[in-house]
């Protein structure tokens, strides 16, 4: 059953090709602080000069603060998963996007077979998102997958430069796979060298299973 739904997962990355292009979700959308924001979404306070939001999912999965002006898509997909898109407008010149689905060990499960399910789940994903970049991009400097920390939760991280040929190259990229108690999440991060320390601060105010 596990490997049927990361299986699964995994096409629905190859299909949505991460490079920023996760799909024209329209679930629903917040375009900018002059709009009634939906349920979820919760104005709270400055960070630095900017103003900021607290985004929550709502099946619970995570919550994360957001500048204010941020749209915000979500989509269902296949098989019940969850693809949350947060970007600062349509032309995405930086996208943040967060698989969710809910598929992890169990609580009898041992830490050496959640350890295992963590580096064994994640090649599928990191592979796929990859070959979804190429689809878009010329990549360059592919990483290594190397251990990492996200909400005081284990996860694993592959970082990689890209390029489109215009001005805004080269462009960096980060994705980061990690399995909470309820949850698998996949998130990719693209941007533009000068934008990607935005999608960085925000990734770190990310809640797990909050």
């Amino acid at each position: 059953m596990r490997t049927h739904r990361f299986s699964s997962l995994l096409v629905l990355l190859l299909t949505l090709s991460l490079a920023g292009a996760c799909g024209a979700a329209k679930s629903w959308s917040v375009a900018s602080s002059e709009n009634t924001p939906p349920a979820g979404v919760k104005t709270a306070a400055n960070r630095g000069d900017v103003r900021t939001k607290v985004y929550r999912d709502p099946d619970g999965d995570f919550a994360v603060n957001i500048p204010e002006d941020w749209r915000v898509e979500r989509e269902e997909k296949k098989n019940g998963a969850y693809m949350t898109t947060i970007r600062p407008d349509p032309n995405r010149a930086a996208n943040l996007s967060i698989l969710t689905d809910k598929a992890a060990p169990t609580e009898t499960d041992s830490a050496e077979l959640r350890s295992f399910m963590l580096t064994e789940g994640s090649k599928p994903f990191f592979r796929g998102w990859v070959e979804g970049l190429r689809e878009q991009a010329r990549v360059e400097g592919r990483g290594v997958v190397e251990p990492t920390r996200l909400d005081d939760t284990n996860a694993l991280r592959m970082d990689i430069t890209y390029y489109r040929n215009d001005a805004d190259d080269p462009r960096q990229g980060r994705g980061i796979y990690l399995i909470g108690d309820k949850t698998t999440f996949f998130i990719s991060m693209t941007a533009n060298r000068s934008r990607f320390g935005e999608l960085e601060e925000i990734v770190n105010t990310l809640r797990v299973e909050p």
